[in-house]
C-alpha cells in the first residue's frame, strides 16, 4: 500500500477550529481543513482510505473510497464523522500512487469580514528534516504557527523526539526546543510562544529546522497569518543549488494603487557555511530583467520583497525600477558554492485587486518533470458571480524547449472534459486561468465553458523528455481570498 501524510494544523468538524494564533498575536477565527487526493495511474482505480488519528495516537475514524485513473475527490472533514473540536492528523493509503493537498480555511477572525485560507501539499514519504524558509512573530502584523508530525503509523504509547531549531535573518540560532510526538501523530507550535521577540520592537522574522533526532521519518506544514488573510506551505525536506519559482508579481494599476506583490524568501540549508546566492528575475517570455548577488548565512533565510524597502535585497529602488509597475515573471536564485538552498515565495493580493487582501505561498522546484499532476482546480460561478476558479501557472526549467505537451483536465468522476497542447521555451512560464484566457492556447480557452460552472476536478501534464514545474492558484471571490499549493512531479 502507499501511503502520502498529511500534516494538518488541525481538523475540526463543522468549522470548529482552535485558534493557531495566541491572544498576543493574531486571532483568525474557527475553522476546518478538507483534503483532495489524485490517483496518478494512467489505467488503474485507486482504492484511497484515509486515517484520522487522534492526539492520543488512536485512529479514531476513517473514510474509503475509490477514484478513478488521474482523477481526484475530495475528503471534506464534515464527511469524516468526527466530533466538534477534534484536533489530530491523518494519514492516507493507497493501493495505486496518489498525492494530496490540503485546504484550510478559518472564519469569524478580529479582522475585515473574518475569513481566510492556506493550502499545502501532503507528503508522499516523511524525512528526518524539514525547513521552514519563512516564518515570523510580529505580533497585531504577521504570527505563524509550524505542526510537526510523525510519519509512521499510529500508536498510542511508541515517542519520537524532535528538535526544533529557530535562526533570525542574521544566521544565529535563538532558540532551540526538544519535544516528543507519538507516532502518527502532530503538534503545533505558535511562535508567539517562542520567546523570540525579547528585545525586537518590531518582532522576529526568520527560519526553522526541525530535526528528528532517532532519524525518524516527520512531515510538517506552516501557517502565516496576517490581520485579513492568510498563507501556508508544506515543510520542505531538502533543496539543491538551483530554487525555481515559477510566479512573482509586482502589479501597481494606472491610478497608483498597488494590486499585486511578492516577498521571495530563500533559506540556505548548510548548517556550517553561509551560501553565497545570484537571484535573477524574468519576466513571462523568458527575458531576464534583474540580477543580483547576496550572502545568506548558514541554517538562515533572506527576504527579497518587490513592494517593500526594508527586505534583503542590496538595491530595490534598482529592482522596482526594473520589474516596472505590471511585472508578472518568475524568479531563479542559484547558489554560487555548491551549499544547498530552497526558497518560498508568498504571494500577496491588495484591496484593490479583484481577488481583494490575500495571501498565500508555495516553495521552489529545483528541476522539472516529465509528469505533473495537479489534484485539485476549479470553475464555480452561479450565473455571473465567481464563486472559485483556477491560475494554474507551468513553467519550463529546462534547457531546451517543450512541444507539443498534453494538458487534460477531468472532473472527479474521471471523464476528461478538457485537453489541449501548449508549448514552452525554456524559462517561460504559462498560466491556464479558467475565468480569464491568460495564456492558455485558443484550442484550450476556445472550449473552457466545456468544464461546466461547478467543475471541482484535476488536471494532469504530460511532457515527455520536459523539465515541467507548476503552481496552482484557487481564486476564491465567494471565500474572499485564494490558497496555492505546489502540483506534484514525476
Amino acid at each position: 500500500m502507499k501511503r502520502i501524510v498529511v500534516p494538518f494544523v488541525s481538523l475540526l468538524l463543522a468549522m470548529m477550529l482552535a485558534t493557531v494564533a495566541s491572544a498576543q498575536g493574531l486571532q483568525p477565527g474557527t475553522g476546518n481543513v478538507n483534503f483532495t487526493v489524485m490517483n496518478m495511474s494512467e489505467t488503474a482505480t485507486a482504492h484511497v482510505r484515509a486515517d484520522y488519528v487522534n492526539q492520543s495516537g488512536v485512529v479514531e475514524k476513517y473514510v474509503e473510497k475509490d477514484i478513478d485513473p488521474l482523477s481526484s475527490d475530495g475528503f471534506p472533514i464534515t464527511d469524516s464523522g468526527l466530533p466538534d473540536n477534534w484536533l489530530g492528523s491523518v494519514i492516507v493509503s493507497a493501493d495505486q500512487e496518489i498525492v494530496a493537498f490540503a485546504q484550510a480555511r478559518w472564519e469569524l477572525g478580529t479582522y475585515g469580514d473574518g475569513k481566510t485560507a492556506g493550502a499545502y501539499n501532503g507528503f508522499t514519504a516523511g524525512s528526518d528534516k524539514l525547513y521552514f524558509p519563512s516564518l515570523s512573530a510580529r505580533a497585531g502584523k504577521q504570527v505563524s504557527s509550524i505542526s510537526v508530525q510523525s510519519a509512521e503509523g499510529p500508536s498510542e504509547s511508541e515517542t519520537i523526539p524532535i528538535s526544533i531549531k529557530y535562526y533570525d535573518r542574521d544566521g544565529t540560532l535563538n532558540k532551540e526546543v526538544t519535544d516528543t510526538l507519538l507516532k502518527g501523530t502532530q503538534k503545533t507550535y505558535d511562535l508567539m510562544d517562542a520567546g523570540l521577540t525579547a528585545n525586537r520592537p518590531d518582532g522576529w522574522l526568520g527560519a526553522a529546522v526541525v530535526t528528528a533526532t532517532g532519524g525518524d521519518p516527520i512531515a510538517g506544514a506552516a501557517t502565516m497569518h496576517w490581520q485579513e488573510y492568510t498563507g501556508a506551505y508544506s515543510a520542505v525536506t531538502g533543496g539543491g543549488t538551483t530554487a525555481n519559482l515559477p510566479s512573482a508579481t509586482r502589479r501597481i494599476d494606472s491610478g497608483g494603487d498597488w494590486l499585486q506583490y511578492t516577498a521571495v524568501i530563500v533559506q540556505n540549508l548548510d548548517e556550517s557555511t553561509d551560501a553565497s546566492v545570484t537571484v535573477d528575475w524574468y519576466d513571462r517570455l523568458g527575458t531576464k530583467l534583474f540580477t543580483f548577488n547576496d550572502t545568506v548565512p548558514a541554517n538562515s533565510s533572506h527576504g527579497y520583497n518587490t513592494r517593500q524597502t526594508g527586505s534583503d535585497v542590496p538595491d530595490h529602488t534598482a529592482l522596482h525600477n526594473a520589474l516596472g509597475t505590471n511585472w508578472n515573471g518568475s524568479v531563479v536564485v542559484t547558489s554560487n558554492n555548491s551549499v544547498d538552498i530552497v526558497a518560498v515565495a508568498n504571494l500577496q493580493w491588495t484591496d484593490e485587486s479583484p481577488v481583494g487582501l490575500a495571501a498565500t505561498s508555495y516553495s521552489s522546484e529545483v528541476s522539472g518533470y516529465a509528469e505533473t499532476f495537479i489534484p485539485a482546480t476549479f470553475r464555480r460561478l452561479s450565473g455571473a458571480t465567481w464563486k472559485q476558479f483556477t491560475g494554474l501557472i507551468v513553467q519550463n526549467v529546462g534547457t531546451a524547449a517543450c512541444n507539443n505537451f498534453d494538458v487534460e483536465w477531468r472532473d472527479r468522476a474521471g471523464n476528461m472534459l478538457l485537453s489541449y497542447e501548449d508549448s514552452l521555451s525554456p524559462n517561460i512560464s504559462h498560466g491556464y486561468n479558467t475565468k480569464n484566457p491568460a495564456d492558455m492556447p485558443s484550442s484550450g480557452w476556445s472550449n473552457i465553458d466545456d468544464l461546466g460552472s461547478d467543475f471541482r476536478g484535476s488536471v494532469y501534464i504530460n511532457a515527455p523528455g520536459c523539465e515541467l514545474i507548476a503552481i496552482h492558484n484557487t481564486l476564491w471571490p465567494f471565500w474572499t481570498d485564494s490558497t496555492t499549493y505546489n502540483a506534484f512531479g514525476k
